[in-house]
């Protein structure tokens, strides 16, 4: 299972100490005039990665495999890897956050907890402190899939919860202010090895088409800043980190497509669907041939 932790935050973190501003100085918009498909995805830098799984049979699960498992895991700090002692916990083992949690749960002092998930199968979870501590954000991730463990027993995973300095540090860095009646989204657009694709592009919408009244995507950059720039800036793109972050998303069911250039034309390669809360921070990688933001661990597939 692939999982996106601090490098996005790292290489941020960079920006910082190597200079610029971070100001976003694009016309971003906002219209319903310029809101278009084009508006997200305009890059004629041809995007690189293995993508021939694309269009493919990804294999199918093997039931056998679906299994409860124990799950000894620990919260950490999306950016500073830190454990986060006492964090509350939810999962929700139907992967979808907008239903009554499976397991709620309190991680010990040292952030360490022990639960039970199903593996091969797609589950979310969520962190949580008391908002009294002025810590953390909500942070959820979705589509998570754990690999079948031949001694039933998961251990050494980490869950992520991102603190209200981070949460503030992306945007900041961009140059715009995070209205958190809206969430953020952060991601990597993964290939058909899950390694990073460069010159991605990602277009949010409703399912149908519908792009949200507010939110914008932007990329980080690999030169000695690691800066995020704006997405109309199509040089930059998601270069070959496949680092990508939406902020300002509202509230709802929104889906996240990765698109590439191929010299000719651009090519839809893969896609995620997940829910949008008030004042949080959503983890959700796309993988190239998945149309849902879930990738199964080979541990987990059919011998064929």
């Amino acid at each position: 299972m692939m999982t996106l932790r601090s490098t996005a935050l790292l290489l941020i973190l960079a920006a910082c100490d190597g200079g610029g501003d971070g100001t976003d100085t694009s016309d971003t918009g906002g219209g319903a005039t310029t809101r278009t498909f084009e508006y997200f995805i305009n890059t004629t830098d041809v995007y690189t990665g293995d993508t021939t799984c694309n269009g493919t049979d990804m294999g199918q699960v093997d039931p056998a495999k679906q299994v409860m498992t124990s799950y000894n895991g620990e919260v950490h700090d999306f950016q500073s890897e830190d454990e986060v002692p006492e964090a509350d916990i939810m999962f929700w083992l139907g992967d979808d956050i907008t239903a009554a949690a499976d397991s709620t749960l309190k991680a010990d002092t040292s952030g360490a907890f022990t639960t039970e998930v199903p593996t091969c199968t797609p589950v979310a979870y969520g962190t949580f402190t008391p908002a009294d501590w002025d810590q953390t954000v909500d942070t959820y991730e979705v589509h998570q899939v754990y690999g079948y463990e031949e001694d039933g027993v998961i251990d050494g995973e980490w869950i992520n919860s991102v603190s209200q300095t981070t949460s503030k540090l992306i945007p900041g860095i961009i140059g715009i202010e995070w209205d958190t009646t809206t969430g953020i989204i952060a991601g990597t657009a993964y290939d058909c090895f899950e390694n990073p694709i460069g010159n991605a592009q990602v277009y949010i919408h409703d399912g149908s088409g519908n792009i949200p009244a507010t939110g914008e995507i932007f990329y980080f950059t690999d030169g000695d800043n690691g800066l995020p720039t704006n997405h109309d800036i199509a040089s930059d793109a998601s270069v070959d980190n496949g680092l990508w972050v939406a902020v300002n998303i509202p509230v709802g069911t929104w889906t996240a497509e990765m698109w590439g250039f191929d010299g000719t034309d651009y090519v839809l390669l893969g896609s995620t669907v997940l829910n949008i809360k008030a004042g949080s921070v959503n983890i959700s990688n796309i993988y190239t041939g998945h149309d849902d933001g879930i990738a199964y661990p080979e541990s987990c597939l059919l011998v064929q």
